[in-house]
């Protein structure tokens, strides 16, 4: 899934939680091998494959996390859009040298996104035109910590937290009874804490500028790409979101970070159980109604941050 997944669990028996840790690992190697474009014959390459010409059958897990998926790129107007693939591969962020792309070549790719063109119908999957492909790193990564969580609780696991390169959920509390405490990247000090919170039975996932990006003549491109331009999203550093799910948390952040701070923080509103804190170009912070609310809530300012 492109990125280090830490996963800590507790119990006293120690045979049992490594059994249990094990499992969950399994588990998300097994939903890699389903979505991963980087795995030619994962159901999502085989989807890519098909575009524009036959549906594809896949595994209810595929079908669940399209269908959410689809869901979100609806009530977020296509801000989250799972068909971004061809605009993501042009512009190289998966590889070692990520580039500008090519005006004409870039609207001739922007002509094959669009989540209005992914068709579900039971178990298979059809993109309506050849050229398509989707691209399920804004949700998939989410839905496998969800399902790896779902594991250790099977496994009888009542403490443990999971991180995948930022998209994280705690189960239960610490060992000694205590909220997890939860700490929030800083967008320009990757070894520094912007905002820290307490979380017990919640998701938080973050999408920046910061993640993958590269410099051209004085502007960063980054990787969050706007569906509608082809473009890189510009106006934010970081969009977090603390809700019930990763996959919700995901695939929300990636779409707050689309909308843009006004529309973004107005989206998280209307939404139940959901909070969100977005950094924009300047470092200013912006929180949601409740953000500020959360158990043990600390934000240090960006400018202070900085001169540390």
């Amino acid at each position: 899934m492109g990125t280090l997944v830490e996963i800590s669990a507790y119990d006293k028996d120690e045979g049992k939680v490594q059994s249990a840790i094990q499992s969950a690992f399994d588990e998300i190697q097994r939903l890699e091998e389903l979505m991963s474009t980087h795995i030619p014959n994962s159901e999502v390459s085989k989807i890519n494959q098909s575009a524009g010409t036959h549906p594809v059958n896949v595994s209810a897990e595929v079908l669940e996390v399209m269908e959410r998926a689809l869901y979100w790129a609806k009530q977020t107007n296509g801000a989250l859009d799972i068909s971004i693939g061809p605009v993501q591969d042009l512009w190289g962020f998966e590889g070692d040298h990520p580039s500008l792309p090519d005006k004409n070549t870039l609207a001739q790719k922007l002509s094959k996104v669009g989540y209005d063109k992914i068709r579900l119908d039971h178990q298979t999957v059809l993109l309506q035109e050849k050229g398509m492909h989707l691209h399920l790193g804004a949700i998939a990564k989410g839905y496998a910590v969800d399902r790896a969580i779902n594991i250790l609780q099977e496994k009888n696991i009542h403490h443990a937290f999971i991180n995948a390169g930022g998209d994280l959920k705690t189960l239960g509390n610490r060992p000694d009874k205590t909220a997890w405490k939860i700490g929030l990247q800083h967008p320009r000090k990757p070894e520094s804490v912007l905002a820290s919170f307490s979380l017990s039975g919640k998701a938080v996932a973050t999408s920046g500028d910061y993640q993958k990006y590269f410099d051209h003549e004085g502007i960063r491109y980054h990787h969050i790409m706007d569906p509608k331009t082809g473009y890189p999203v510009t106006g934010i550093m970081s969009a977090t979101v603390v809700t019930d799910t990763v996959m919700d948390a995901d695939a929300l952040s990636t779409a707050v970070f689309v909308m843009g701070v006004e529309k973004g923080l107005a989206f998280i509103d209307s939404l139940e159980n959901t909070e969100g804190l977005i950094i924009d170009q300047d470092g200013a912070p912006h929180f949601s109604q409740g953000m500020r609310g959360l158990a043990g809530f600390f934000f240090e300012s960006f400018k202070e941050n900085l001169s540390h």
